[in-house]
């Protein structure tokens, strides 16, 4: 249950978050809710409808790399509904849509978490999503209409059902064919040992690639044997937007054979530390937390990642509102303290800040490799301070064996 003077705290926070981001949102439209890439999403439904390539030019404008199509020919199929969107709906809706898909996954957090699914719940729900848009990956999210929440959004539903569900690993599959990223969940079906979601995860994803073939049967071709691999399409991996442990070495050391090769080899042991971590929690009883480290271990990973893919974020930060609320939890306050000043966006300039973000700031005394990157270090830090809990908790289970022989 969620103490009453927390729960007036978050609804009062929560008020004030939405009203003040919808006169930002009415002052200015143009910058605030122009869904560019839901537009570029509508564009390529049309594509589909008039029989034009989706890869071989990009979606709005000519330059190479800018608005490429970079998803799966189904997921261009998946978006011909969008077609149907234009003027003023078409703002209204893409931004309320990833506004309620923001306060459902909230629901469901603490659903899972066990709390009552009551009024006050779905009341606290939408005032937390509130507060959420003013986290830079949501704030990203909802501004230019992208689809990051609707595949947490898959994920999370998908893992919150019972084992015993047959066709759990499905939305996993979906997710996968749509933006490939998600199909990291695969991994960790297979290492906590649910074989058999892991394989209607890949079943549903095998499925997403058949029915692109089956319809756009030369972009499909073009995109499998390819386009998909052409770090071109998304951008150079030094871009100072690409929060990846890729673009953080890139800037760092420059790009590559030898960067490249050294990406590999850290990337490959962070999944591994990741998913192993992620065992080890879901083990212990903590799925949402397990969940938590492998969205965010995807998104590090990968070779390209936007801040508004970091979505993971602001589910992290309702994780730690969770822990936070126990008697004592300092600890726990305090990465939510952090947490949030490193993921805020737009909360900055209230307080006169020339920059968004902590990210933007400009780099001083070699300081810059730190909070430029700074979602990357969540990640690290995350690492370690579930090690050192779970080697706590060894300790611990140690000491009582030892008083009970």
């Amino acid at each position: 249950m969620i103490p009453p003077p927390v729960l007036w705290t978050v609804v009062v926070l929560g008020v004030i978050a939405i009203g003040y981001y919808l006169i930002q949102v009415f002052e200015e439209p143009v910058v605030r809710a122009h869904q560019i890439d839901l537009f570029a999403y509508r564009v390529a439904g049309e594509r589909v409808l008039d029989g034009v390539s989706l890869y071989d030019t990009p979606l709005i404008g000519t330059t190479k790399g800018v608005f490429e199509f970079v998803y799966s020919p189904f997921s261009a199929l998946a978006f011909i509904p969008v077609v149907a969107l234009s003027g003023t709906w078409f703002t209204v809706i893409g931004s309320l849509i990833n506004f309620a898909i923001m306060a459902g996954v909230v629901w469901l957090a603490f659903s899972w978490l066990g709390y009552v699914r009551d009024a006050r719940l779905a009341v606290v729900s939408v005032a937390v999503a509130g507060v959420l848009l003013w986290c830079e990956p949501i704030r990203q999210t909802v501004i230019f209409g992208q689809v990051n929440l609707v595949l947490l959004a898959l994920v999370l539903v998908d893992l919150a059902l019972p084992d015993r569900v047959r066709w759990k690993g499905a939305l996993i599959g979906i997710a996968a064919g749509i933006k490939l990223i998600p199909a990291f969940f695969v991994l960790y079906l297979l290492v906590t040992k649910r074989f058999r979601a892991a394989a209607v995860a890949g079943a549903a994803f095998v499925g997403t690639v058949v029915l692109g073939f089956l319809f756009l049967p030369k972009d499909s071709w073009q995109f499998w044997t390819g386009a998909f691999l052409d770090p071109a399409r998304v951008g150079v991996p030094d871009h100072p937007a690409n929060e990846t442990l890729k673009g953080m070495i890139a800037r760092t050391l420059g790009v590559g054979p030898a960067q490249q090769l050294l990406w590999v080899a850290v990337a490959g042991a962070v999944a591994v530390i990741g998913l192993l971590l992620a065992r080890r929690l879901s083990l212990g009883g903590r799925e949402l937390a397990a969940v938590l480290v492998c969205g965010l271990v995807s998104t590090a990973v990968s070779p390209f990642s936007w801040p508004h893919h970091w979505v993971w974020l602001g589910l992290l930060l309702v994780y730690l509102l969770h822990l936070s609320l126990r008697r004592g939890a300092v600890f726990d306050r305090f990465a939510l303290a952090v947490t949030w000043v490193a993921s805020m966006g737009g909360v900055l300039p209230l307080l006169g800040a020339p920059v968004p973000t902590v990210m933007d700031f400009p780099s001083w005394r070699h300081l810059g490799v730190i909070y430029h990157n700074v979602y990357v270090w969540l990640v690290v830090a995350i690492f370690v301070v579930v090690l050192l809990r779970i080697r706590r908790e060894n300790a611990r289970l140690a000491e009582l064996e030892s008083a009970l022989r």
